[in-house]
């Protein structure tokens, strides 16, 4: 391989590495190998090597000697992973305020408040940023200023919540982090944890951040995921559901230019005190025109339902999955979409039911539809 030109021996090193090392693969095992090959390898691997990095407490020390030692070898790093800190050291993040070519942020900032990424959001050239571990804080009065300037690269955000002592309808912060975004295309929200610790990602978490997020749904957002995660449902939800609900979260929603979109149906459902019946909340108003794909999860409310009833073809919830089915075939009002996918959570005693409706509605589906029962 040693008489192979180095254009095409760069393009086998490119092809096997692909994808270099990040959050879920941290191994840099067979880059390390390749670069003891010989020196040719070395030369050509070395820019791999250091185009994605891995930093935690253990390599920390290591990892900032060697950068320090060459500079020159910061050029190559068009990303980072800065996992398991408790608290992001200043060290760190002048580290990263010093790659000029970074372009891929990922980064755990546990117990940290997001004005410490104040500095990052500045860099010109990070186009994706990927939080962990965020918590709502409150803002003080102090930290306003702070947050007066926008944000014109970050195209991609990804943002995984942890527990917090506060409710989301008091997540000041968080407004402020959001609006600095203007050219903002994805947003995908996520718990980080699950069971006891995981956020509460629910129907008032979902309107406060499509609220927060609003001039991004009104502008250059494409892409939108929010994965609901409360199991119990909003019942044991300490916030204001009365401030939440005056977002009018779904408006938003409906208005925006959304290309892809992945969604609970909780999340929207009306505030209790406003909706009669469930299958009145849910339709084809409540989602954009310009979807090209739509991922619908729908838990059918088991409470609206009585198993001894003989005729739960005509139930709420019968007519709930029948209009859900039904956006597949409705090309006048999605003239743009291209997939959709159903996964229904249900109880055992509405199984025929729905079996039955959604057979018969998606005889008419103009797109390709996907139904998952859970």
């Amino acid at each position: 391989m040693e008489k192979l030109p180095e254009e095409l021996l760069d393009h086998i090193v490119c092809e096997v590495m692909n994808p270099l090392p990040n959050r879920y693969n941290t191994s840099y095992g067979y880059l390390l190998d390749l670069s003891m090959v010989s020196r040719k390898f070395r030369r050509i691997t070395e820019t791999y090597i250091y185009r994605s990095l891995i930093m935690f407490g253990d390599n920390e020390a290591e990892l900032l000697q060697t950068m320090s030692s060459r500079p020159e070898l910061s050029r190559h790093t068009r990303g980072i992973h800065i996992m398991a800190y408790y608290r992001l050291p200043s060290k760190v993040l002048d580290f990263v305020l010093r790659l000029p070519n970074l372009q891929r942020l990922d980064i755990d900032i546990v117990s940290c408040r997001l004005s410490k990424v104040i500095p990052i959001l500045r860099l010109p050239s990070i186009t994706v940023l990927i939080l962990s571990d965020v918590s709502l804080q409150r803002s003080y009065s102090r930290d306003e200023r702070d947050w007066t300037f926008v944000n014109d690269n970050i195209t991609y955000l990804e943002i995984s919540f942890s527990s917090s002592d506060i409710v989301w309808e008091d997540g000041e912060e968080m407004r402020s982090f959001a609006a600095v975004f203007r050219k903002l295309q994805c947003l995908h929200i996520n718990s980080i944890y699950k069971g006891p610790d995981a956020a509460s990602l629910n129907s008032p978490a979902f309107r406060c951040l499509v609220h927060m997020f609003k001039h991004a749904f009104e502008t250059t957002l494409r892409d939108f995921s929010f994965m609901y995660n409360d199991l119990d449902h909003g019942d044991m939800y300490g916030g204001d559901v009365g401030v939440s609900a005056r977002f009018d979260a779904r408006a938003i929603l409906r208005h925006s230019r959304l290309e892809h979109l992945m969604i609970d149906t909780i999340c929207l459902d009306t505030p209790r005190h406003t909706q009669a019946l469930r299958s009145l909340a849910l339709g084809p108003s409540c989602l954009p025109a310009s979807l090209h794909t739509l991922y619908v999860r729908h838990l059918v409310a088991s409470g609206n339902l009585n198993p001894v009833e003989k005729n739960l073809m005509h139930s709420d919830e019968a007519q709930c999955l029948s209009q859900l089915v039904n956006l597949a075939a409705r090309r006048l009002r999605f003239p743009h979409l291209e997939r959709m996918t159903l996964a229904i959570s249900l109880p055992a005693f509405f199984e025929e039911v729905a079996s039955r409706v959604v057979r018969v509605q998606s005889r008419q589906a103009k797109v390709p539809l996907e139904l998952m029962f859970m």
